[in-house]
């Protein structure tokens, strides 16, 4: 229920849905209930991002746009840094895992083998708004909505859009989409070419992606179809030595020189809804299948690196049923059912790689999939005027079978994630609203944690493997309340707190995957916008996170404390507009003992832009003061006991300039 942070260029196309019953206006999202939903109603953390407002921040692509969200953290977001690891909650992966849901048009998006989200499946032009949920989200969408879900919503037959830029690095985004409407039918196309040579050594990536969909009206229902295809390379310039990185950010140890992922997928789907004043309807199917190869260098210790190559195949296919109803009069009701269906077949295979960039002969291969199946139930009820009472459950199962699936292996997995929540508005128009939640989330090991098959040398003549086959979900239980209120100012305040057993992370002690422990996950968040004359539309979030594990009482490792950001567009003469962000993150260790802190980011991005009729110019500046610092890391011990921690550097400054276009269509930016 928090409202959004970045102010709406005039020009947006917003959702309004005036209802007798809250007695205010407000826009609907999607994400949170998985139906149409005012958003001043839901008893969680939301926000969202418009094409109009996406289009004056300094962002060219989905990774580094997730950072503008409130309450989401992304690393190496720039296309030219690698590849984007995101964070929400104290939820931090590293880039092994992530704990927040990524859908587009409802579709889930993410890594058969690592739940790894695809952030390149996403062209920027197509983006009508993104929709994002902070908290666990499992009630509605089972395994890994620990941290939050987030969704992208994408045209529908709206004209002609297209950004072009180019800048620092070499680096270059082609991005276009275009669409018609042909009485009840129409159709969109979009593409995307993206190139860099990278700031650091050995971080070059291209990137090409394209898709297109068909929709239109059968009787009272709409229906659409879409596919998408994707093409990427990019080399890996690995993690480096502190003294090296903060010496020289470009430097890429040489042990990773070989290191890159090239990677081909195809995608498509098909959805029918029906939505009426009291049912509701969906049915959607999706497929998909990839093929990655990659080499990727692993330090055992210092100076001591193991690297395989590895092929990925994967193939995917999925559903959902869900149907809704609306019932009562003025103390209105809803009820919502559901059910997710989904199987993965994944088969990976290892290789050596020799000094001189050789494969070496074959190594372990293994094959099989997972199935998922989750049914859900949610209802609200006005239970008052300004009173909103709703509730979820959800039941999962999540299945392996093939891999290394044996008698003491964990092959089958269950979980209940309930949810319960208040709402309620003190105030006439939503001045003032309160609201509270309790939910139960959790997370499967993912298929690398339990059966990677990657062999490591033991030094003794043998090999070992990381994945742990016996391994348990991670299970949270989240309660949080927030305020917020809208007279002139638009603010929020919300607490949490949530408890997690059986956490996942790499046991140091069995040089495995492990269920270390507990930890708790508690955090208060604010936010603050308005508008200050007809020309200056501040905004300013904080978040404090503290991430404890239960033994040790100290932060876990990547996670910062303090998170603070200042933004604010500005409105000038001759049609000309600015934006600028100044995020500063710190309180963050480079490992579990707190004895290494992390240099966060103190950095300024700016945009600015000049209006010509409905085509923008603009110029980029990110990191503007060039400050150095670093994104995450982690510690390797040498032979003589020496902690030695490493570092992925954050982006240097980088400038570009580039325009968007607009031919037929509304406006989405205007002067």
């Amino acid at each position: 229920m928090l409202l959004v942070v970045f102010p709406t260029a005039a020009g947006a196309q917003d959702s309004t849905q005036q209802d007798p019953a809250i007695r205010f206006t407000t826009e609907l999202v999607v994400t949170p209930e998985r139906t149409e939903t005012p958003r001043a109603l839901v008893p969680a953390s939301t926000a969202v991002l418009p094409a109009a407002t996406i289009l004056t921040l300094p962002a060219v692509n989905f990774g580094n746009l997730v950072s503008f969200l409130p309450g989401f953290s992304v690393a190496q977001g720039e296309f030219y840094a690698g590849r984007p690891v995101l964070s929400a909650r104290g939820f931090f992966g590293g880039g092994e895992a992530d704990y927040v849901r990524l859908l587009v048009d409802g579709v889930p998006i993410a890594d058969a083998e690592s739940e790894l989200i695809d952030w390149s499946m996403v062209t920027a032009s197509s983006i009508r708004a993104v929709e994002a949920m902070r908290g666990p989200g499992a009630s509605m969408y089972g395994d890994s909505a620990v941290g939050g879900v987030l969704q992208v919503l994408t045209n529908r037959s709206l004209g002609t859009y297209a950004n072009i830029s180019g800048g620092s690095f070499g680096t270059y985004v082609a991005d276009g989409s275009t669409g018609r409407r042909f009485g009840s039918t129409g159709f969109d196309v979009s593409a995307a070419v993206r190139r860099t040579r990278g700031f650091s050594q050995h971080s070059a990536a291209r990137e090409l992606v394209g898709g297109g969909s068909v929709d239109g009206n059968v009787g009272a229902s709409v229906w659409r179809w879409t596919a998408s295809a994707n093409s990427r390379r990019r080399e890996d310039p690995g993690a480096s030595p502190l003294s090296m990185v903060r010496l020289d950010p470009t430097f890429s140890d040489p042990v990773y020189r070989f290191d890159e992922t090239h990677r081909h997928g195809l995608a498509t789907s098909f959805v029918l809804q029906r939505s009426g004043a009291d049912r509701t309807g969906l049915v959607r199917v999706y497929a998909n299948t990839r093929d990655d190869a990659a080499i990727r260098t692993i330090l055992l210790a210092p100076s001591v690196p193991d690297r395989r190559r590895r092929s990925i195949t994967s193939n995917g296919i999925g559903g959902t049923a869900q149907a809704g109803s609306t019932f009562g009069g003025r103390n209105r009701g809803t009820v919502q059912v559901g059910v997710d269906l989904a199987r993965d077949r994944l088969t990976t295979a290892y290789r050596p790689v020799t000094e001189t960039g050789q494969f070496g002969s074959d190594g372990p291969e293994v094959d099989g999939h997972r199935v998922r199946a989750g049914a859900f139930a949610s209802s609200s009820w006005d239970a008052l005027s300004r009173l909103r009472v709703t509730g979820a459950v959800r039941w999962d199962h999540v299945g392996d079978s093939g891999f290394a699936v044996s008698a003491t292996s964990a092959g089958d997995h269950q979980a209940w994630s309930p949810k319960v929540g208040v709402t309620l508005h003190a105030a006439d128009a939503g001045k003032l609203a309160v609201f509270f939640q309790a939910a139960k989330a959790f997370k499967v090991p993912t298929i690398d944690q339990l059966f990677d098959p990657r062999p490591f040398p033991d030094f003794r003549g043998g090999t070992f493997t990381v994945s742990n086959a016996t391994l348990r979900p991670q299970r949270a239980t989240n309660i949080e309340a927030g305020v917020s209120g809208t007279s002139g100012f638009n603010w929020s305040a919300l607490a949490y707190r949530m408890d997690v057993k059986d956490e996942i992370d790499f046991d140091i002690r069995t040089f495995s995957y492990g269920n270390i422990g507990r930890s708790r996950h508690t955090g208060a968040e604010l936010e603050g916008n308005g508008r200050l004359g007809t020309w200056l539309q501040p905004s300013v979030t904080y978040a404090w996170t503290r991430v404890e594990d239960a033994d040790s009482r100290n932060q876990l490792k990547n996670v910062p404390r303090k998170t603070f950001v200042l933004a604010a567009t500005v409105t000038l003469p001759w049609n000309l507009g600015a934006y600028a962000r100044f995020r500063r993150a710190s309180g963050a260790y480079f490992d579990d003992a707190n004895s290494l802190p992390i240099r966060g980011p103190a950095t300024l991005d700016v945009r600015i832009r000049r209006m010509f009729g409905r085509q923008m110019l603009f110029a980029d500046a990110v990191n503007l003061a060039n400050k150095r610092y670093e994104e995450y890391g982690f510690t390797l011990s040498d032979f003589v006991g020496r902690v030695v921690p490493y570092a992925y550097p954050g982006a240097p400054r980088a400038l570009r300039v580039g325009m968007s276009i607009v031919f037929g269509g509304p406006p989405v930016v205007s002067p």
